[in-house]
């Protein structure tokens, strides 16, 4: 649609996935001006059902091309497993429906292409959820150190259930591919380059011999380089968890000032060296921003989302270069060559 088509019109929203994730979707959907919740979506017809009803949308259904047929419907959130995001988001493309996508974009590279090239054909937006981008915190640090130099990420978890789908390892593909995505999305925003070599190391760490699959990886604990010739270290595990640091935890620095990234990505510690006054030091807690709403001014005004796809593209290329390092024992460049422009995001 162009703006002038979609200027004043209220946007019919489904949701595609009624889990944990989905239902969060539901409540930024029925917080967002302008948009109406049309449908919702899942295997299990009693969840879909739950949601319908306490929003008052207009149906459930377990059938996923109602939702694409329908041409009430706008924008599609998809919140199912993330194997089935590929195929779901082509065919989303091909109905006309921007998409609000939860990461990670795909599993794989080439499928995340095939998303991207199905969108430009059908000329519609798509926005990623990437939660951390999201944070008031975090974009702080986005705002003033716009030159980090090196750079440590984390994620350590409590011991996982292996029973949930997120470690099947075609459904799921493990944490790498759960929460390792969030990392590598929030690393190249803020070192606002592309990266172009990974050193890695770990595997079956905590779980040897129980994940379904040799090629599952529990543990990564990997060194990036950026084009810019940044650094930044991931580390990643569910060999336990901190309440001094909680689940996430960042740290930036860029020569004169650090930033410091907790509590779940909600609160930041930014340290000054000043030469005359010593060490000073600022903790903020800003909120988060809205995110539906974000997608929509970019569908009314014909702009680029937020969290864009080449982000999507990016942080699976990068989770499957450290995969590669930690399966080959070796460093692995980053194949840029395919992806769109533009790069850095």
């Amino acid at each position: 649609m162009t703006k002038s088509a979609t200027a004043e019109k209220t946007l019919g929203w489904a949701l595609i996935g009624c889990g944990g994730a989905g239902r969060a979707h539901a409540g930024w959907a029925a917080d967002t001006e302008g948009v109406e919740l049309r449908g919702f979506c899942d295997i299990d017809a009693g969840i879909a059902e739950q949601l319908r009803s306490k929003h008052r949308a207009e149906y459930a259904t377990t059938d996923a091309e109602r939702i694409f047929a329908d041409p009430d419907v706008n924008i599609v959130s998809i919140a199912t497993s993330h194997s089935s995001h590929a195929d779901l988001a082509v065919a989303a493309c091909q109905a006309g429906k921007h998409l609000f996508l939860e990461k990670p974009m795909a599993m794989t590279t080439a499928d995340c292409l095939r998303i991207h090239k199905a969108m430009q054909a059908a000329g519609v937006k798509l926005m990623l959820n990437f939660s951390i981008r999201f944070s008031g915190a975090a974009r702080a640090i986005r705002r003033r150190i716009t030159a980090p130099m090196v750079s440590h990420s984390q994620c350590m978890m409590s011991r996982a259930d292996l029973n949930r789908w997120r470690w099947h390892p075609v459904e799921g593909g493990g944490p790498l591919w759960d929460v390792g995505v969030h990392m590598a999305d929030y690393l190249c925003w803020i070192h606002n380059s592309a990266p172009v070599e990974v050193s890695a190391a770990g595997g079956q760490v905590t779980h040897p011999g129980e994940l379904g699959s040799p090629e599952m990886i529990d543990t990564a604990a990997a060194t990036i380089r950026f084009a810019n010739n940044s650094v930044a270290t991931f580390l990643m595990s569910d060999a336990g968890s901190s309440s001094v640091v909680s689940k996430w935890f960042f740290e930036f620095f860029d020569g004169h000032r650090s930033a410091v990234l907790y509590e779940h990505f909600r609160k930041v510690t930014f340290t000054t060296d000043d030469p005359q006054e010593g060490q000073q030091s600022e903790t903020l807690t800003p909120p988060p921003i809205d995110r539906l709403p974000l997608l929509v001014d970019a569908i009314r005004n014909g702009t680029e989302p937020y969290v864009p796809p080449q982000a999507g593209i990016l942080s699976t290329l990068l989770i499957e270069t450290i995969a590669a390092s930690i399966h080959s024992g070796r460093p692995q460049k980053v194949d840029l060559s395919a992806l769109p422009a533009p790069l850095p995001h």
